[in-house]
C-alpha cells in the first residue's frame, strides 16, 4: 500500500543559521518553515507533526502568514482535525506539538513513551512548551486519546498500518522517532529535526573556518555534517543521519524534501507533494 504525502506549512521559525549545521559561523538570523506532513492513502488522512501554538513560545520568535493556520492548512486539503485518523509526533518540541489541543480527543496522538517522559524532566528547558505538555497529560488521562510506542535503542520497529512504520530516529532527542512511508516511488523518511539542511548535511558539508575544522566531516569527507541542535551524543547523531541515507526521500520538518540515490543527495522537491517533481542538485 502506498501513500501520497502533502507538506503543510504552519508558519516560520526564526533561528540562528548556525543551528542548521555544525561548521556554520553564528550571527545570521534566518527563517525556516515549521512543517507538518499529511499522509493520504488507504488509512489516511494521517498528520505527522503539528506546528507551534503561537510565536510567543519560540525562542527567537516566528511568523504565521495568511493561510498558515492549523485548520486552514488542513482545510486546503478538504479535511478538519476531526477527520484525521491519528496524529503521529516525531517528537514534542514546541514547534511540533503546538496545535495538538485543536485535535479532538477522539483522534489519537501517537508518540514515543520515552519522548514524553524526557520532555517532562526539563532537560531542554522551554524547548518543550508548558501548555503543550499539560495538554498531553490531559490526553494521557483520557482513554484512547494517546497511543504510546515503546521504541528504544535495539527495539523492533512498529508497523502502524501497511505502508507506515515508526522507528527510533536515534538523533535529535533520545525519544525522537521517524516515520517510514511507502510511496509510489520509494520510501519516504519523515525524520523530524534530524536535518535542518539535508543538502548541507549529506552533500555540501561546511569545510571552511575554525568551527568546520573541528567537525568529523573535515577529516572524513564521506561523513555527514550534523545539525547544531541535538541532545543525543555525537556518535548517536552521526549513526542516525547515516541511517537516513537508505531511503529515497528524506522529509525534514524545517527544510525541503531531499531526494537520494544510493545514499547520495541528488536533488530536492520544491513543491508540496511527495513524490513530486525533482529539482536536481547542480
Amino acid at each position: 500500500m502506498t501513500y501520497t504525502i502533502h507538506r503543510l506549512n504552519f508558519g516560520s521559525v526564526f533561528i540562528d543559521e548556525s543551528m542548521r549545521l555544525r561548521g556554520i559561523q553564528p550571527g545570521n538570523r534566518i527563517a525556516v518553515p515549521a512543517q507538518g506532513f499529511l499522509l493520504v492513502g488507504p488509512h489516511g488522512p494521517i498528520l505527522v507533526d503539528a506546528g507551534y501554538r503561537d510565536p510567543s513560545v519560540l525562542g527567537a520568535g516566528g511568523e504565521i502568514g495568511p493561510g498558515q493556520g492549523f485548520e486552514e492548512q488542513l482545510a486546503a486539503h478538504g479535511i478538519t482535525p476531526a477527520d484525521l485518523t491519528c496524529v503521529i509526533m516525531t517528537h514534542l518540541h514546541r514547534d511540533h506539538a503546538g496545535h495538538l489541543h485543536r485535535v479532538p480527543m477522539t483522534v489519537p496522538v501517537v508518540l514515543n513513551r520515552s519522548e514524553l517522559g524526557g520532555a517532562c524532566t526539563g532537560i531542554q528547558g522551554r524547548a518543550y512548551a508548558k501548555d503543550d505538555l499539560h495538554h498531553l497529560i490531559d490526553r494521557l488521562y483520557t482513554p484512547g486519546a494517546l497511543r504510546f510506542l515503546d521504541l528504544e535503542y535495539g527495539a523492533t520497529d512498529e508497523d502502524l498500518w501497511p505502508g507506515i512504520t515508526c522507528r527510533l530516529s536515534g538523533g535529535h532527542t533520545p525519544g525522537s522517532i521517524a516515520v517510514v512511508v511507502d510511496t509510489a516511488e520509494g520510501q519516504a523518511y519523515l525524520c523530524g529535526d534530524l536535518f535542518y539542511d539535508a543538502e548541507g548535511a549529506l552533500r555540501s558539508q561546511p569545510r571552511d573556518g575554525f568551527v568546520a575544522g573541528v567537525q568529523p566531516t573535515y577529516l572524513v569527507p564521506d561523513d555527514p555534517a550534523l545539525s547544531n541542535n541535538f541532545t543525543t551524543s555525537v556518535r548517536q547523531e552521526m549513526a542516525a543521519v547515516k541511517a537516513a541515507r537508505r531511503y529515497r526521500f528524506v522529509l525534514p520538518a524545517h527544510d525541503d524534501p531531499g531526494v537520494l540515490e544510493h545514499g547520495r543527495y541528488v536533488g530536492r522537491i520544491l513543491g508540496d507533494i511527495i513524490p513530486g517533481q525533482i529539482t536536481p542538485t547542480p
